[in-house]
């Protein structure tokens, strides 16, 4: 069977377009890639430790296309009394998947604000977050999964967590 040169061409361009879609989708990283939203609680202790903490719960969201978030909310304790904290923090992150059961999250750029009904100072929601991050630029959390319910959240700067993962959420 002989193939006219016009066909041969027609052939070779389609072989080629398939050939080169199925790479392009094989290779480009996936939005959703590192998604998973998971819930811990958090008790800290600073510098003075009878008069400065944080007992919150935390809620962690690495979202799609590598926006995610992050909720505090619980009481702190200072010099100030005990008062309510509510904080919403907005971050981008990358992932990378280091083995089947371990993926790391770098996140950058992060940004806190308070809600209406916060009555913490600042300054220990900003204690919270430094020794959360060391520094204001960003945040290594390695992730390791230790069942289909739960994984181990932690990092240098930061204290271990046991993150609950939240329904339909997995760490892939």
């Amino acid at each position: 069977m002989k193939l006219a040169p016009r066909s041969f061409f027609a052939l070779s361009a389609l072989v080629f377009i398939a050939a080169a879609s199925f790479s392009a989708w094989r290779l480009l990283p996936d939005p959703s890639d590192g998604a998973m939203s998971c819930s811990t609680k958090a008790i800290m202790r600073f510098e003075d430790m009878g008069k400065e903490n944080v007992n919150g719960n935390i809620h962690f969201s690495f979202g799609a296309s590598g926006h995610g978030s992050m909720v505090v909310e619980g009481y702190t304790d200072s010099a100030a009394g005990h008062r309510y904290l509510q904080r919403y923090v907005q971050f981008d992150y990358s992932s990378k998947r280091i083995s089947a059961t371990e993926r790391h999250y770098r996140i950058r750029k992060w940004a806190s604000s308070a809600s209406s009904i916060d009555e913490s100072p600042d300054v220990i929601f900003d204690y919270f977050m430094r020794e959360m991050s060391d520094s204001h630029d960003g945040l290594f959390l390695n992730a390791q999964k230790l069942n289909d319910k739960a994984i181990l959240l932690s990092s240098i700067n930061s204290p271990l967590y046991i993150c609950t993962l939240k329904s339909g959420s997995t760490l892939d």
